[in-house]
Parts: C-alpha cells; sequence; structure tokens
C-alpha cells in the first residue's frame, strides 16, 4: 500500500473515532441530572422501583355515603371514576403515623406481621397526627407527607352519620397500573352509612287526661361490610318525654327484609330515668350481641330492615306552661362523639334527633250562671260530664237536643280544678263556690294522630245535676277545642302556653222562677196540733196512773 493511501485510512479511521466518541459523549452530557446512563446497572429502573426516602406523598380521601350497591370492592390507591355515592361533609378524619420504617423491607415485612390487624397497629402510633375536614365535596387532603404507614381515623362525624372502621394506608403505594413504581397521590374511598329515624304518635285515643299516647320510632341500621369485620360501636334510640307524660312501657322489635328477633336483657335494655328538665329519658340500649345481630340483618336485607321502638305513655294534666306536647327522639348510631349515660340523662342528647310530633290540649272552664243573676255561690254544685259527639246543627257554645248530639262512648275523664283543688282523674266536674270548675284537659279536635282532621268532631257538655233551686239543661252543650286557638296562645317571646276555653252554662230557676201554689191548709194544721197534744195528755196520764197506783 502506498504510503498516500495509508495516510488515507488512518485519517478515516480517526473520523470515524471521533464521531463515535461524539454519539456516545452526547448522551451523557444531555442526561447529566440523571445518573442511571452513567452506571452500568441500568439505575434509573432502580430508582422508579425504590421508595425515595425524601419524597413526601398526598392522601385524598373521597368521603360517599354507603348505598345498597356502592362499596363492593376494595380500592387500590388511584383515582376511581366509577365511585358512586353522595358526597359526606362535615366528618373530620385523623392521620397518625405509625413507626415502620418503609425504605427498608424489614419495615414492610414487620408492618404485615400485624396481619392487616388495626387495633395491633394502634400501638405503633408515633409523631404528631394530622386532621382534615370533608369539604362540600366529601374530601379531604393531606398533602406533604413523609413516607411512612399511617393509621387512619374518623375522629368526628355528623350526629346521623356512622363513622368507617379505621384502616391503614402506606405512603407511597406500589402503582397497580405500573408495578414497577410508586404511587405517592394516593386516594382511599371509605364509605359511610347515613342512618335516619322517623317519629309517629297515635292520640286519636287519647282525647283526654288518664288517656295513653303511642310513640312509634322506626330507626335505621347502618349497613357496613360485617363480612369484612366491622361492626356497631354503639346504638340506642333515646326518647325524652314531656314532662305531662307519664311512661308506662316500651316494646323493641326489627321490621322490614331480614328482620331479626330481638329479646330484651340479651339484645338491648330499657331504662327510663328522670331528668333535672323534668322530662323522662327512655333510653334502649343495645348490647354487643344485639348490635352483631342487627348489623347482620341490615346486611342480608335492604333500607326497610330497621329497628323499631313502641312508647306508651300517659297524659297527665296540662297545667301552666305549654298546650303542646312535643315529642321527638334521638338516633345515636355510633360511638365517635360522646357517650350517652341511660341512668344521668342531660337535655343535650346526642345523635340525630328524629321528626318532631306534637299532641295539643286544651284546658275549659265552665261558668255556670242563672237568669236570676244570683251571686256566684248560688251556682255551686252544679255536675257536668264531657262527651266526644258528632251533634246535628252544632256551633260553639251552642245547645243542641239531646236526641241530636250524637253522643258516644263512656264520660271522659280529665283533671278537676275548683275552689283552688286540683283532684284526681275524674268523670264528673263539680262548681266551686265561685260556680265554675276547669277541665284540664281536651284534645283539639282539629289535630289528631300529628295531622289535621278534615271534619273535625266535637265535646259534649252534659249538666247531670242541677244546683239547689235550678233547673238542669234541657239539652246539651257543643264546643270544640281548636289548634289555631292553642297555637296563638303565646307569650311576647312566642312561647306557646297552657289555652283555656271558656264555657258559660246558663241555668234557670225552678219552674222558670214561676211561684207554684202552697202546699197544704190551715184545717190540716189545726189537726196535726191537735194529734201532737192528744199523744202528748196520753202519756201524762199513763205517768200520772202509775204513780198513784205506786203510792197506793
Amino acid at each position: 500500500m502506498s504510503s498516500l493511501t495509508r495516510r488515507r485510512c488512518a485519517g478515516l479511521a480517526a473520523a470515524v473515532a471521533l464521531a463515535i466518541g461524539g454519539a456516545v459523549a452526547a448522551p451523557v452530557a444531555t442526561a447529566a441530572p440523571v445518573p442511571a446512563i452513567i452506571a452500568a446497572d441500568t439505575t434509573e429502573t432502580v430508582n422508579t422501583a425504590t421508595i425515595d426516602a425524601n419524597a413526601t406523598s398526598t392522601l385524598t380521601i373521597h368521603k360517599l355515603a354507603q348505598t345498597e350497591s356502592n362499596g363492593t370492592s376494595a380500592g387500590n390507591g388511584l383515582v376511581d371514576p366509577s365511585a358512586t355515592g353522595t358526597p359526606v361533609s362535615g366528618v373530620t378524619f385523623t392521620v397518625t403515623p405509625l413507626d415502620f420504617d418503609l425504605t427498608t423491607q424489614a419495615g414492610w415485612e414487620a408492618l404485615a406481621a400485624l396481619d392487616g390487624d388495626v387495633s395491633a397497629a394502634r400501638s405503633h402510633t408515633t409523631g404528631t397526627p394530622s386532621t382534615q375536614t370533608t369539604d362540600g365535596d366529601g374530601l379531604a387532603t393531606f398533602s406533604g407527607l413523609p413516607v411512612a404507614a399511617y393509621l387512619v381515623s374518623e375522629s368526628s362525624t355528623p350526629a346521623n352519620v356512622t363513622p368507617a372502621e379505621d384502616f391503614i394506608v402506606t405512603l407511597p403505594m406500589t402503582d397497580p397500573s405500573n408495578q414497577a413504581s410508586w404511587n405517592y397521590n394516593v386516594h382511599v374511598y371509605p364509605k359511610n352509612s347515613i342512618v335516619d329515624s322517623t317519629k309517629e304518635v297515635s292520640d286519636s285515643t287519647a282525647p283526654s287526661v288518664g288517656d295513653t299516647l303511642t310513640y312509634t320510632i322506626k330507626a335505621d341500621v347502618p349497613k357496613l361490610d360485617v363480612a369484612g369485620g366491622a361492626t356497631i360501636k354503639n346504638y340506642q334510640i333515646v326518647d325524652p318525654l314531656d314532662s305531662r307524660l307519664s311512661y308506662s312501657n316500651a316494646e323493641v322489635s326489627m321490621i322490614g327484609t331480614g328482620a331479626a328477633e330481638l329479646s330484651e336483657g340479651t339484645d338491648y335494655n330499657i331504662v327510663s330515668a328522670a331528668g333535672d328538665d323534668g322530662k323522662t329519658y327512655v333510653t334502649v340500649t343495645f348490647t354487643e350481641a344485639g348490635r352483631k345481630k342487627i348489623a347482620e340483618a341490615r346486611d342480608a336485607g335492604d333500607a326497610t330492615t330497621q329497628v323499631r321502638v313502641v312508647i306508651n305513655a300517659v297524659v297527665k294534666e296540662v297545667s301552666s306552661g305549654s298546650s303542646a306536647i312535643s315529642n321527638e327522639a334521638y338516633l345515636i348510631p355510633n360511638d365517635s362523639q360522646t357517650k350517652w349515660d341511660p341512668e344521668n340523662p342531660t337535655p343535650d342528647v346526642p345523635g340525630e334527633p328524629s321528626d318532631e310530633v306534637n299532641s295539643y290540649y286544651g284546658k275549659v272552664a265552665i261558668t255556670k250562671t242563672g237568669t236570676d243573676n244570683a251571686e256566684a255561690a248560688k251556682y255551686a254544685g252544679a255536675e257536668f260530664q264531657v262527651y266526644q259527639c258528632t251533634p246535628t246543627g252544632a256551633s260553639q257554645g251552642g245547645v243542641v237536643k239531646r236526641a241530636d248530639a250524637g253522643i258516644s262512648g263512656d264520660a271522659l275523664t280529665a283533671t278537676e280544678v275548683a275552689d283552688g283543688a286540683t283532684t284526681a282523674d275524674a268523670a264528673t266536674f263539680t262548681t266551686g263556690t265561685d260556680g265554675t270548675v276547669t277541665i284540664d284537659a281536651l284534645q283539639t279536635n282539629d289535630f289528631i294522630d300529628n295531622a289535621d282532621v278534615t271534619n273535625p268532631g266535637w265535646y259534649c257538655l252534659v249538666e247531670t245535676k242541677a244546683p239547689e233551686g235550678y233547673e238542669l239543661q234541657s239539652g246539651v252543650i257543643t264546643f270544640q277545642v281548636l289548634k289555631a286557638n292553642v297555637i296563638a296562645n303565646t307569650d311576647t317571646d312566642g312561647n306557646v302556653l297552657a289555652y283555656t276555653l271558656d264555657v258559660k252554662v246558663t241555668d234557670v230557676p225552678s219552674d222558670a222562677g214561676f211561684r207554684l201554689p202552697l202546699t197544704g191548709a190551715n184545717g190540716i194544721l189545726f189537726l196535726t196540733i191537735a194529734g201532737v197534744l192528744l199523744v202528748g195528755g196520753a202519756v201524762l196520764l199513763a205517768v200520772y196512773n202509775k204513780r198513784r197506783s205506786a203510792e197506793d
């Protein structure tokens, strides 16, 4: 080969070497911030597959209401566009780090050794907890969380929300969409069972004092992941009875799909205790066995699976205060807020209130007068009874013939107040020395069973005994106790006060005030006196003869 040829080959070789060197060097310079290319063991793959100890994570909690169909599969830490349920606001979450070092395999294995036991994990809490409350979209976001395992608890929930079970989340988590990397932006979807209760009152058979009101409470049972070990930690139903009611008894059962049989003393206990406010607090508390039973029944059932509590209470006198006997019950479906002590009740009952139901009663003040306008004392001793009736041609305070009264049932029993004295329940009401008597109390005719009545009935007042020297009422006096009048009787603060309906009963003197002819005559009187004198003379003669015989 000539020297020229050798020089050309050497130059070509140098150019190739330079080109190759440039091709290798250029990527290294471009990727300088990523040292994986420099290393011979593919460091870039190792960095994405191992946890960055200096990284921070974001935990986003999506709080949704439990339904019959959602919450059927476990989450994986990623956003789930298919997640359904109404967002729940006002739930406060507490996130507490655990003392496991997740930058080491030993730390992961120690955490796994707990075998999913959240209770065991609680003994490993460390550091400072963080709290967030869900917003209107049901979201609570924790940012800047260091690498660690965390205990997530619902530290506070609205009254009608059953808290979800505590759970453990690791930050980060292996990305399920790319098993070769870590997910530092974790999303979780704990579900809450939102429960409610309804209240009904049956007072159609309680027109007066001494009768029984029946309250029926229907309470939802939280839908929980029973198979996953979720439990109802507390379940209580509290009914504060008005001070003018006397507690009689209560019955507890389940209704709806899959309803289970419940036994007092085994599944639940009933306690009635007086509060400082004069009310009687009736509390139904479910035992651990009872809570398990109703949770399993609800899990196997549907939204109709409920607990039903029926409470009977007797109406006492209205007296002073309000003519409205109001009632609402409270469902305490969790233990996240406070413990309710049935033996020591307070007015601040926790839990979610039911519907409020009302029964309205009014007093009836009977004023006895006469056409002779005599002093009130002359009208004392008149006696009355009250009946439910459907009179023909009735008017407020009017009089109808007895044949047109449509009286049904027995005379009503109520509390009598006369001359300032209160009697026990009575069916006959007697006017006092002032000619008045008050009946305490009678139910409104146009509002029964917590609803307006389309065709209200009436009360019929029957005078069963007239005052001395007066005639009985020839007919019956009709009247109604109306809700509008009861509600309108308020003080300056708008409080409903005891309402009294005034009924005036006017009697006429005997024989309508006419004087009957005098009975007897002077002749008869003379004969009567003569007879008395003859008898007296005979007695004196007998005594005289007896003494004379004794002297002889």
